[in-house]
Parts: structure tokens; C-alpha cells; sequence
């Protein structure tokens, strides 16, 4: 398998280039610095906590740059992911060895640059947001079973604790583990493609948890802002 996984590389190494080349420059295009700018002429980093996300944008801004930024967020990983996938399938198309799911490996790396992208965007000085709606976008694309178990893991800990940082920590840690399951015990993809995906999911989940260690220590010492209580 590890062999098969080297071959792939060695191969295809042009392409997967590529694909997070694009992938990352689409995901520095930060939704919540550019509508946050455009309604109101200011930068979102400078409002509320600080993060170029979604919910800084609901709290700072109001609901309909806050619609705005989650189309925009959810919106530009799609389109990565899609992206991805026919820029490794497609100029890989000659070549045959291994059993490697171009389609997948390329979308799954697409998805992972995005995110970087929008964490680190090149146009706003490498300071973004969480990646937690683009991580969304992606895996509605890649697999909607693990996308919807996912949020639904968000939402259950959100309704019970009242905290958006904890369901997006806790949805991230489900992520690699449902991506496995149902890559190889429903889907019966390759050993080599499962390793991959789950490789791509395990780093954007501990990405995901590197963005929330400020939250983290909150939620320790109890003093991490909850929906609907007063700052």
C-alpha cells in the first residue's frame, strides 16, 4: 500500500501541485473580510473577537452579511473541490497503476488547501478565520453522510452547551473517523485512497482544533462566551 502510495506521487506530483496551488489562492479569498468591508468599510478583525468568520460577522454586523459570508464560505470550497478533482483525474487520465481514485485524492487535497487559504489568506495578510464553514462546503461535496453527521454532532453540542467553539471542535474530531468508516467499510475504496482521505481529514481536524486553543482554554476555565449571554 505504501508503495502503491509512492508510485502515485511520484507520477502525479505535477498535478497535486497544481491543485493546491489553486485550491489555496481560491481560499484566501476570505468572505467575511471582503462583505465586512463592502457593508460597512471596515475590517472584521477589528470587531468583536477578532476572526474572520461567520459567526464574528453575525455578531458584529447582523444577519445578512453574515448570510453573505457563509455562501461565500461554503461556496468556495464547493468550487475547490470540484476544481480539484478535474485537474488530478484529468491530466492523470494516462496513467494506470495502483488503485488510487484520482477524483477523490484530488478533491480531498483541494479541500485541505482551501481551508489553509481561508486561514491564512495570501490577499489579507495571512490572517483569516477558523475554516470551520469552508471544512463544511467541502465535505458536502465529498460526502454528504459525513458532512450531515458532522453537523449534526455541531448542532447537538451547540444546543446543549450553548457554545459554537466546542460543536465545531468536537465535529472536527468526528470528521477523520466517519471519513474512515464509511470510505472503506461502506464505500469498499482502496486501503491506499481510505489512508489518504483520512490523512487530509485528520490534518484539517487538528488544524481546526491548532484555531480554537484560545477557546479551549476558555471553555476550561469557564469563561467562554455562550450563544445568547451578555458580554
Amino acid at each position: 500500500m505504501l508503495k502503491q502510495m509512492i508510485e502515485f506521487l511520484i507520477n502525479c506530483w505535477p498535478s497535486l501541485i497544481l491543485t493546491a496551488l489553486a485550491a489555496y489562492l481560491l481560499g484566501s479569498l476570505n468572505s467575511a473580510i471582503i462583505v465586512t468591508k463592502l457593508f460597512s468599510h471596515s475590517d472584521i478583525r477589528d470587531s468583536g473577537s477578532g476572526n474572520a468568520g461567520a459567526t464574528n460577522v453575525l455578531r458584529s454586523q447582523g444577519k445578512l452579511p453574515a448570510l453573505f459570508t457563509t455562501v461565500g464560505d461554503l461556496g468556495k470550497s464547493m468550487a475547490a473541490v470540484f476544481i480539484g478533482g478535474l485537474l488530478v483525474s484529468g491530466l492523470n487520465s494516462s496513467y494506470t497503476g495502483g488503485s488510487m481514485k484520482f477524483v477523490l485524492v484530488g478533491k480531498f487535497l483541494a479541500g485541505l488547501f482551501c481551508i489553509i487559504g481561508h486561514l491564512y489568506p495570501l490577499y489579507f495578510g495571512f490572517r483569516g478565520g477558523k475554516g470551520v464553514l469552508t471544512t463544511l462546503g467541502m465535505m458536502l461535496i465529498l460526502d454528504w453522510r459525513v458532512a450531515l453527521i458532522c453537523l449534526a454532532v455541531f448542532t447537538a453540542m451547540v444546543l446543549i452547551f450553548k457554545m459554537v467553539s466546542l460543536g465545531s471542535i468536537c465535529a472536527g474530531i468526528t470528521l477523520p473517523i466517519l471519513t474512515g468508516i464509511f470510505g472503506r467499510l461502506v464505500d469498499g475504496n482502496s486501503a491506499a485512497t481510505v489512508l489518504f482521505c483520512i490523512a487530509m481529514t485528520t490534518a484539517i481536524a487538528l488544524i481546526l482544533i491548532f484555531k480554537h486553543i484560545p477557546n479551549i482554554k476558555r471553555i476550561i476555565k469557564g469563561t467562554e462566551s455562550k450563544i445568547g449571554s451578555k458580554k
